[in-house]
């Protein structure tokens, strides 16, 4: 028998008992997410004196989520700080991981030459309680200015300009570098016949996927280069790449994105339970008994995990097969 438990610390409260939890991860994204749902005029005590929730926790606060199934699992789904508190009943507090921190630190910084990645990013990070993954890749950028900039800024600038995946691992160190090099040598195993709540994958072949790639970049002489490779009736993907001088390197790129988004298998997402565990950059291994050809693995690039008086589910959503 699968028997849910939680346990919620906000600030100096601790609580068991919540209306629902939804947690958001993604590899897309900058910041997860918590939203907390409590119930209605909910109560704690401070100095010996009652106060409803709304009045005792404040923004800033820090926040730790664990969800389990007693004494069949029990994990650190979420940390980070409260960003909002609702008026509305019933009531709802809404959450982001640590990059809270780094909204809250102004930069501005010069990088007039030729600079690694993780020097900038340690830049963004100093002075806070942040550590930088092990896995960010060697990568220089050419005269990066930071001009009165909060630190979830700068982050951003680096993910649109060169096309990172940035976000904080669940080690909580900030990860900047391609989705897939971080943590997807770990998998996961949904049995389409056995070990999920809903299943809204869609099977395509590589023909079925209308894809179209436009990858650019300028020359040392400013001169714009363009590669398009793809479906001219294709969904458009773009994109910029910033420090890349070579048309060759370019269309290996693109190349590589196409064949990342053409492929022969499936798409969309499953639900499951609290278990199996999964989180985004992990690989989700797809079984389907009844058609063998089309088991593989997939790359998941986000997780909705929600707890609540209804039960515990994992949203999985995959993308490219790996």
């Amino acid at each position: 028998m699968f028997i849910l438990k939680s346990e919620i610390k906000i600030g100096n409260y601790t609580f068991h008992s919540i209306t629902h939890v939804e947690i958001t991860k993604s590899v897309e994204d900058l910041v997860d997410t918590a939203t907390i749902t409590m119930p209605a005029k909910f109560k704690v005590k401070q100095n010996g004196e009652e106060k409803y929730t709304e009045d005792a926790l404040k923004v800033g606060d820090k926040v730790s989520i664990k969800l389990a199934y007693a004494g069949k699992y029990e994990g650190l789904e979420f940390t980070g700080f409260v960003n909002s508190i609702g008026s509305k009943i019933p009531l709802e507090i809404k959450c982001e991981d640590a990059m809270w921190l780094l909204r809250r630190k102004n930069i501005n910084k010069a990088f007039n030459t030729k600079t690694e990645l993780k020097t900038i990013l340690q830049e963004v990070v100093s002075g806070t309680e942040l550590k930088l993954s092990d896995k960010i890749p060697k990568f220089e950028i050419d005269k990066f200015i930071i001009q009165n900039a909060n630190g979830t800024q700068v982050l951003q600038k680096l993910k649109e300009e060169y096309g990172l995946s940035i976000y904080l691992d669940d080690e909580g160190k900030l990860y900047a570098g391609l989705q897939q090099l971080n943590n997807v040598l770990q998998t996961v195993i949904y049995d389409l016949n056995y070990n999920i709540v809903e299943n809204n994958l869609e099977y395509k072949s590589a023909d079925q996927k209308r894809v179209k790639i436009k990858y650019t970049c300028r020359d040392k002489a400013n001169k714009e280069i363009k590669v398009e490779l793809g479906d001219d009736d294709g969904e458009v993907h773009s994109m910029e790449i910033k420090e890349l001088y070579n048309e060759a390197k370019l269309r290996e790129l693109a190349q590589e994105a196409l064949k990342a988004k053409k492929y022969n298998g499936f798409e969309g997402s499953v639900k499951s339970f609290l278990i199996p565990f999964a989180t985004r950059g992990m690989a989700a291994v797809i079984w389907d008994k009844k058609h063998k050809n089309r088991e593989g693995k997939y790359f998941i690039k986000k997780v909705v995990t929600t707890f609540g008086t209804d039960g515990a589910r994992r949203d999985v959503t995959i993308s490219n097969k790996l």
